[in-house]
């Protein structure tokens, strides 16, 4: 029977397999290959009673995040805000260059707008906007856009990132405002700042699932190991036409990506995030061993 992991408890998993949720373990052989199922993992089970199983195969991923362990994410949530806490772009540029690099959709949020001046949400949305990314503007608690939120997650599995603070945990409670059902399980989310313990997925709706996540407020540059890659991951870079064809874009001459940071046409502040992410996987890598 195949289903999909939703919320892992130390050794206990349960799986939704559409209609009813099996509280399962893993078969020994997983532990010997160094192998742990993870949430969001399609799996197949071998049911022993009414309610209990035993996962026996974990079928092949579309991505694996580290910290917290998550897999098989299509689209990422990255909440920022403006002023409490402050924006911080080159967190938000980092979140940026693993989804593009673990191939994920992604929706910035920007939280907390009733906080923010227009002129400085507005500037977001011209850096952003214009390189394809989609931004919403919300405030959780007087301009909630529910329905234009639950088109963005339709028949996709999503997950939230950001730093503390910045409404994840409020956005999650407005989308499940009502009792929320999965097979046996009825409960609102109850937890506030930084409670969260364990990582869940919740149904919003047929085959539309949420991630609550604890831990999910930084990482490191564990997806990548060279430096030369990270090129690839800033969507205005990715395409251009320089006169070497492995450009960094950094100290190489007739390169076409600082022509256009010259004239304005690349946002300085993503390449000077992306040099400064450059540097550090640099670093990193030399100072490895």
């Amino acid at each position: 029977m195949q289903g999909k992991i939703i919320k892992a408890q130390k050794e206990l998993y349960y799986v939704d397999i559409g209609n009813k949720i099996y509280m399962s373990k893993a078969r020994g052989n997983f532990r010997k290959k160094g192998i742990k199922p993870l949430v969001g993992d399609d799996v197949i089970i071998d049911i022993q009673d009414e309610d209990k199983a035993y996962i026996t195969e974990i079928l092949e991923r579309k991505n694996l995040i580290k910290r917290p362990n998550i897999s098989n994410v299509d689209q990422m949530l990255v909440f920022v805000t403006i002023n409490d806490p402050p924006l911080n772009l080159y967190n938000l540029d980092k979140y940026l260059a693993m989804c593009e690099y673990e191939n994920m959709d992604v929706v910035i949020i920007l939280s907390k707008k009733d906080l923010s001046p227009s002129e400085k949400v507005q500037n977001i949305k011209d850096i952003y906007e214009n390189i394809g990314y989609t931004i919403v503007s919300l405030d959780n608690y007087n301009d909630f856009p529910q329905e234009k939120i639950k088109e963005i997650l339709k028949n996709k599995t999503s997950a939230v990132s950001g730093a503390s603070g910045v409404g994840k945990s409020t956005f999650l409670n407005n989308l499940v405002e009502k009792e929320l059902e999965i097979g046996e399980i009825s409960e609102k989310l109850k937890r506030g700042k930084n409670t969260t313990r364990h990582t869940e997925i919740f149904a919003i709706e047929e085959n539309t699932f949420i991630f609550d996540t604890p831990g999910f407020d930084n990482f490191d540059f564990d997806f990548l190991e060279d430096e030369n890659n990270l090129k690839y991951t800033f969507r205005e870079m990715s395409n251009s036409k320089c006169k070497f064809n492995n450009c960094n874009h950094i100290n190489e001459p007739n390169c076409q990506v600082k022509g256009k940071v010259e004239i304005g046409q690349i946002a300085k502040s993503r390449y000077n995030n992306y040099l400064m992410m450059f540097n550090e996987l640099k670093n990193r890598r030399e100072n490895k061993w």
